[in-house]
């Protein structure tokens, strides 16, 4: 009983930023003045076994709605659109190395962006 109050008080006062999602798939959370990007698993699962994924290279500008996301299944290629303007500052090359790694992956993170 008492560590679900405990836990209530925690969640109550956790100060973590909404996840956004869009209709795409496409997901991203502002997070101490980074936004983190990524898919949901459901539309990886659509794409059919994944054996490409393109995003931008660290220290890349983007601008808002500018092709983010590129990634190429056994049933479809589908191309994403980044949801801020800035400057890439992580990309998660894991995945980029092995593209069919992201069907195994709950929602992968794939690159971070720093607002402009």
């Amino acid at each position: 009983m008492w560590q679900k109050i405990v836990d209530w008080f925690k969640h109550l006062f956790s100060h973590q930023a909404p996840v956004h999602r869009e209709s795409n798939g496409l997901w991203w959370q502002e997070d101490n003045g980074t936004v983190k990007v990524g898919l949901a698993s459901q539309v990886i699962d659509e794409l059919g076994d994944i054996t490409f994924l393109a995003t931008p290279q660290v220290d890349e500008q983007v601008d808002k709605h500018d092709q983010l996301i590129d990634i190429e299944g056994g049933k479809a290629v589908e191309t994403f659109k980044s949801p801020v303007k800035g400057k890439i500052s992580r990309v998660y090359a894991a995945y980029q190395d092995d593209p069919a790694s992201l069907s195994r992956a709950a929602d992968p993170l794939l690159v971070e962006i720093q607002p402009a």
